[in-house]
Protein backbone atom coordinates (compact mmCIF):
# COMPACT_ATOMS: atom_id res chain seq x y z
CA UNK A 1 0.00 0.00 0.00
CA UNK A 2 1.22 3.34 -0.76
CA UNK A 3 2.29 5.29 2.36
CA UNK A 4 2.67 9.65 2.54
CA UNK A 5 4.43 12.14 4.62
CA UNK A 6 2.39 13.62 6.87
CA UNK A 7 2.55 16.43 9.65
CA UNK A 8 0.98 15.91 13.02
CA UNK A 9 -1.25 18.77 13.94
CA UNK A 10 1.01 20.41 17.08
CA UNK A 11 3.61 18.08 18.21
CA UNK A 12 6.50 20.23 16.34
CA UNK A 13 8.54 21.76 18.66
CA UNK A 14 11.01 23.39 16.30
CA UNK A 15 14.24 21.53 17.46
CA UNK A 16 15.07 21.39 13.60
CA UNK A 17 16.16 18.02 13.88
CA UNK A 18 14.58 16.69 10.58
CA UNK A 19 15.53 19.90 8.64
CA UNK A 20 19.68 18.91 9.87
CA UNK A 21 19.24 15.22 8.74
CA UNK A 22 17.48 15.60 5.72
CA UNK A 23 20.52 17.31 4.84
CA UNK A 24 22.88 15.35 5.90
CA UNK A 25 21.19 12.70 3.97
CA UNK A 26 21.19 14.47 0.84
CA UNK A 27 24.44 16.34 1.01
CA UNK A 28 26.64 15.13 3.85
CA UNK A 29 26.29 18.76 5.70
CA UNK A 30 24.76 20.38 7.88
CA UNK A 31 23.08 22.97 6.21
CA UNK A 32 19.39 24.42 6.29
CA UNK A 33 19.58 25.82 3.51
CA UNK A 34 20.21 21.98 1.52
CA UNK A 35 17.07 20.36 3.37
CA UNK A 36 14.34 19.31 1.15
CA UNK A 37 12.30 20.06 4.50
CA UNK A 38 11.54 23.20 6.65
CA UNK A 39 9.77 24.68 9.73
CA UNK A 40 8.55 27.56 10.20
CA UNK A 41 8.15 29.37 13.37
CA UNK A 42 5.28 32.19 13.55
CA UNK A 43 3.09 33.44 16.04
CA UNK A 44 -0.34 32.27 16.79
CA UNK A 45 -2.90 34.29 19.29
CA UNK A 46 0.49 35.16 21.41
CA UNK A 47 2.23 31.74 21.41
CA UNK A 48 5.05 30.35 19.03
CA UNK A 49 3.85 27.60 16.95
CA UNK A 50 6.37 25.64 14.86
CA UNK A 51 4.98 23.67 12.01
CA UNK A 52 7.04 21.49 9.27
CA UNK A 53 6.22 22.67 6.00
CA UNK A 54 6.60 19.38 3.45
CA UNK A 55 6.08 18.10 -0.25
CA UNK A 56 3.06 16.56 -0.51
CA UNK A 57 4.30 15.00 -4.01
CA UNK A 58 1.52 16.72 -5.64
CA UNK A 59 2.88 16.10 -8.85
CA UNK A 60 2.47 19.77 -10.03
CA UNK A 61 5.88 20.44 -9.96
CA UNK A 62 6.33 17.58 -12.66
CA UNK A 63 3.89 18.97 -14.79
CA UNK A 64 5.47 22.46 -14.87
CA UNK A 65 8.45 20.91 -16.13
CA UNK A 66 9.15 21.59 -19.85
CA UNK A 67 11.67 19.14 -20.01
CA UNK A 68 10.31 15.67 -20.77
CA UNK A 69 11.80 13.17 -17.89
CA UNK A 70 13.24 15.39 -15.92
CA UNK A 71 11.18 14.80 -12.79
CA UNK A 72 9.03 11.91 -12.75
CA UNK A 73 7.89 9.15 -9.94
CA UNK A 74 9.59 6.80 -8.47
CA UNK A 75 8.63 3.56 -6.53
CA UNK A 76 7.55 5.17 -3.30
CA UNK A 77 5.26 7.66 -4.71
CA UNK A 78 7.72 10.75 -4.77
CA UNK A 79 8.38 12.97 -7.35
CA UNK A 80 11.84 13.08 -8.01
CA UNK A 81 14.23 15.41 -10.15
CA UNK A 82 16.60 14.00 -13.11
CA UNK A 83 19.90 15.92 -12.24
CA UNK A 84 21.00 14.47 -15.94
CA UNK A 85 17.83 16.29 -17.67
CA UNK A 86 17.21 18.81 -15.12
CA UNK A 87 17.84 22.63 -16.88
CA UNK A 88 17.35 24.43 -13.64
CA UNK A 89 14.63 26.78 -15.28
CA UNK A 90 12.66 27.09 -11.82
CA UNK A 91 9.25 26.45 -13.46
CA UNK A 92 8.77 23.95 -10.87
CA UNK A 93 9.83 26.09 -7.80
CA UNK A 94 6.92 28.18 -9.27
CA UNK A 95 4.50 25.68 -9.71
CA UNK A 96 5.28 25.02 -6.04
CA UNK A 97 1.91 25.91 -3.74
CA UNK A 98 4.13 25.26 -0.64
CA UNK A 99 7.82 26.74 -1.64
CA UNK A 100 9.16 23.03 -0.81
CA UNK A 101 11.30 23.34 -4.28
CA UNK A 102 14.63 24.97 -4.47
CA UNK A 103 16.95 25.32 -7.05
CA UNK A 104 20.54 24.99 -5.79
CA UNK A 105 23.00 27.11 -5.92
CA UNK A 106 26.01 24.74 -6.16
CA UNK A 107 24.69 23.06 -9.14
CA UNK A 108 21.61 25.08 -10.69
CA UNK A 109 19.20 21.78 -10.46
CA UNK A 110 15.87 21.64 -8.83
CA UNK A 111 15.94 19.74 -5.67
CA UNK A 112 13.27 18.25 -3.27
CA UNK A 113 11.45 15.64 -1.21
CA UNK A 114 12.07 12.20 -2.32
CA UNK A 115 10.80 10.46 0.45
CA UNK A 116 14.13 9.32 0.97
CA UNK A 117 13.39 6.47 -1.28
CA UNK A 118 10.94 5.34 0.78
CA UNK A 119 12.15 5.53 4.65
CA UNK A 120 12.07 9.37 5.46
CA UNK A 121 15.17 10.45 7.51
CA UNK A 122 13.13 13.61 8.70
CA UNK A 123 10.36 10.71 10.29
CA UNK A 124 13.13 8.78 11.83
CA UNK A 125 15.09 11.67 13.27
CA UNK A 126 11.95 13.29 14.75
CA UNK A 127 11.96 12.89 18.57
CA UNK A 128 8.05 14.65 19.32
CA UNK A 129 6.78 12.25 16.05
CA UNK A 130 5.22 15.51 14.48
CA UNK A 131 6.58 13.69 11.35
CA UNK A 132 4.74 10.55 10.41
CA UNK A 133 5.23 7.90 7.17
CA UNK A 134 1.62 6.48 6.83
CA UNK A 135 -1.14 5.32 4.81
CA UNK A 136 -2.54 7.25 2.72
CA UNK A 137 -6.06 7.54 4.00
CA UNK A 138 -4.02 8.50 7.73
CA UNK A 139 -2.00 11.19 5.70
CA UNK A 140 -4.99 12.69 4.55
CA UNK A 141 -6.67 12.60 7.98
CA UNK A 142 -3.65 14.36 9.14
CA UNK A 143 -4.04 17.39 6.45
CA UNK A 144 -7.63 18.20 7.04
CA UNK A 145 -6.72 18.38 10.61
CA UNK A 146 -3.78 20.69 10.37
CA UNK A 147 -6.35 22.82 7.51
CA UNK A 148 -9.20 22.54 10.11
CA UNK A 149 -6.55 24.10 13.08
CA UNK A 150 -5.33 26.80 10.50
CA UNK A 151 -8.91 27.87 9.60
CA UNK A 152 -10.01 27.82 13.13
CA UNK A 153 -6.66 30.07 14.28
CA UNK A 154 -7.32 32.90 11.85
CA UNK A 155 -11.32 33.15 12.77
Amino acid sequence: MMKALAVVPGKCRGCQRCVLHCSFYHNKTHAPSKARIYVVRRDADGRVVNTPVICVQCGLCMNACPVPGAMRRNKAGAVVVDEEKCTGCGLCVMACPYGVIQIDATTGKAFKCDLCGGSPVCVEHCPFDALVYVELEKAAQLRRMSTAMVVVRHE
